[in-house]
């Protein structure tokens, strides 16, 4: 999935700009998600078939670790 789709349905969900949602971008300090919505994006991932694994959940700070994860995580699947 090309970074403009992930980020998508991170402004989607987090209903934020999708301008806001940048690689460097916190989801806490920059996009001011709780750890519900947190929590509600990873079930929705989940949902479309992007599984994260829970431990490697705790490293994501930024979207771009999100997306980094997303990508390892991808790749092991093929």
């Amino acid at each position: 999935m090309p970074f403009e789709e992930f980020r998508r349905i991170i402004a989607q969900e987090l209903q934020v700009e999708e301008g806001k949602v940048v690689r460097e971008a916190s989801f806490i300090d920059d996009l001011l998600a709780d750890s519900i919505q947190l929590v509600e994006l990873m079930l929705r991932m989940e949902e479309m078939g992007i599984g994260i694994p829970v431990e490697a959940a705790w490293e994501v700070d930024t979207v771009g670790d999100a997306y980094r994860l997303y990508k390892e995580h991808a790749v092991s699947k093929a």
